[in-house]
């Protein structure tokens, strides 16, 4: 079992790596968004975290998320040095989270918490999200060494979608350390 100084030491290394993908991300944004400078990644924070509890007060067209993005902090924070987190603003509302981590061998990157904010108010609404959250994803992976992604236990509405992102559907054979999820071979 690793000790609470090695477990925090572990969590600041993994938290320089994850800041080293966000920062790859963001220069990669350039690229494609003209307003990539409104655009921030970030880790998962209070402020991140308060911000979302707004989100319950909206209306949302879409699936809604079947956690509490707080408690979410708490588990990965207590048992997932390693894990994948962002948030991500424009200027200054937030507009997706996610959490994931790799597998325990880091040869899979796994997206399993994933919500874009609702689109009234939200300026980068869910067709960038979803791909800024992918590109950081990809950039962690690509770090940990990493040479498969996966957005586990996807809402049956976003499956077609993820596919047009090129990721393939995988069923569950219903065994529970088994659900469903998507995959993406990284290059």
């Amino acid at each position: 079992m690793i000790s609470p100084s090695g477990f925090l030491n572990a969590s600041k290394r993994f938290e320089q790596l994850r800041s080293i993908a966000r920062e790859v991300t963001s220069e990669n944004l350039s690229e494609i968004y003209h307003d990539y400078a409104s655009i921030r990644l970030a880790g998962i924070d209070s402020e991140a975290l308060r911000c979302s509890e707004t989100w319950l007060d909206h209306e949302c067209s879409r699936p809604r998320a079947e956690w509490s993005w707080s408690e979410a902090a708490k588990i990965y924070r207590q048992r997932h040095p390693k894990r994948f987190e962002l948030s991500i603003w424009y200027d200054d509302k937030l507009c997706g989270l996610s959490y994931g981590r790799p597998s325990y061998a880091s040869t899979r990157m796994r997206i399993e918490l994933i919500e874009g904010a609702p689109r009234a108010g939200n300026p980068l609404g869910p067709r960038r999200v979803v791909p800024i959250t992918i590109m950081n994803a990809t950039a962690y992976a690509g770090i940990l060494g990493a040479k498969e992604l996966r957005i586990m236990r996807p809402a049956r509405a976003l499956i077609g979608y993820y596919e047009s992102l090129d990721f393939t559907y995988v069923e569950s054979t219903g065994a529970e350390h088994f659900p469903d999820y998507l995959f993406k071979v990284l290059r």
